[in-house]
């Protein structure tokens, strides 16, 4: 059959780069670290503040208190997302302005709002969040075992899978029928339906988004390393973590698995891409498959067509070329003083932004 050409709306953001420097932030703003610098945050938490109260003022990105940013999203050149756990917050950066807004929850962590303004919602560690070609933000919600989406022209926010309880229920069902156990990743396959990382129960899981139907796409509920070369939906996944998505397969980062896999969009099949599946840090500049990860959480396609993984209890991001058949870590844990880095998304040809979680700031990596 034709293969459906899609392309994840972060690598949109790659021809406004120059050198791994955004033209709307100023190259004295932030430190350079071992090939990284500040991007957004201070390297504080608005809840480590005197007042204790998160921040709703608009500031420029190196400015504005983050606490702990996990997922990182760009739709278009001038215009990134990102949500930070400590205030259950989404936040959006757009050039033309150069400060950060925060388009989603009050700053307190709950489950509230659907029906209403999403700036007036409550959320519960949001995780990774995804925009489709209107607009409309996808948000894993993920201590609060949902899917929501805020409806760009309205800014109105509902839930469009979960019940708000952890379990695992609803495969050929809707709504509040279904039921997700730490949701943390959620894609776009463009093919009318997100992907759901539906972490606690090992499984990947499709929202088909005309008709609200869940369904299991890959995973068996065991928590097992998958089989090389098996249907995915037939085979074990071990703790799913996050997706990224391209125009010919689905690629997943395994927690519990520390690995990386990807599933072809038109046979259905997973193959392994990295790591052991044993913890450690070991492999760089050789084949990706005799690597070791430890907790890896993140996942990004960058503009190059380099794989992207945040190597998160490493505190590292480490790039597998698939070309050369080689990982590297990008960096250095000692010298640019990660620490538990989460989300990734790809910003220029040769750079890439990486939520460093737990010293609450953005950096732009090459």
């Amino acid at each position: 059959m034709n293969r459906i050409r899609f392309i994840a709306a972060i690598s949109l953001c790659i021809p406004f780069v120059i050198a791994g420097i955004h033209p709307g932030i100023a190259q004295d703003s932030a430190t350079a670290q071992d090939g990284y610098r500040v991007w957004a945050g201070t390297g504080e938490s608005p809840l480590a503040l005197p007042e204790k109260d998160p921040v709703h003022e608009a500031l420029p990105p190196t400015s504005t208190p983050l606490g702990n940013p996990f997922g990182i999203e760009c739709l278009s050149p001038d215009t990134v997302y990102l949500t930070t756990i400590d205030d259950h917050s989404v936040w959006r950066w757009q050039e033309s302005d150069n400060v950060l807004h925060r388009v989603a929850g009050n700053g307190k962590q709950g489950y509230s709002g659907d029906g209403g303004p999403a700036t007036m919602a409550t959320f519960n560690w949001p995780h990774e969040v995804r925009l489709d070609k209107n607009g409309d933000l996808y948000i894993a919600d993920t201590r609060n075992h949902v899917i929501r989406v805020i409806d760009a022209e309205t800014g109105i926010i509902r839930t469009i899978a979960g019940d708000g309880q952890p379990g695992f229920q609803g495969d050929g069902k809707s709504g509040d029928a279904v039921r997700f156990s730490q949701p943390h990743s959620v894609v776009l396959d463009g093919t009318g339906g997100a992907l759901v990382a539906d972490t606690i129960n090992h499984r990947v899981r499709r929202i088909d988004l005309a008709t609200g139907i869940v369904t299991t796409f890959a995973g068996t509920g065991k928590p097992a390393l998958p089989t090389n070369g098996a249907v995915a939906s037939e085979t074990p996944l071990f703790g799913p973590r996050s997706l990224a998505v391209d125009d010919q397969y689905i690629w997943v980062v395994l927690r519990e698995g520390n690995s990386v896999w990807r599933i072809d969009r038109e046979t259905s099949k997973i193959e392994h891409v990295a790591g052991t599946g044993q913890k450690g840090h070991t492999g760089d500049g050789g084949p990706p498959l005799h690597a070791t990860f430890r907790g890896p959480k993140g996942i990004a396609i960058d503009g190059q067509g380099h794989v992207l993984v945040v190597d998160t209890e490493n505190h590292v991001v480490r790039r597998i070329d698939l070309t050369a058949n080689t990982i590297e870590t990008v960096g250095t844990s000692s010298k640019s003083n990660m620490k538990r880095p989460h989300g990734i998304a790809p910003f220029g040809a040769e750079a890439f932004l990486v939520g460093d979680s737990e010293m609450h700031r953005v950096l732009l990596g090459r």
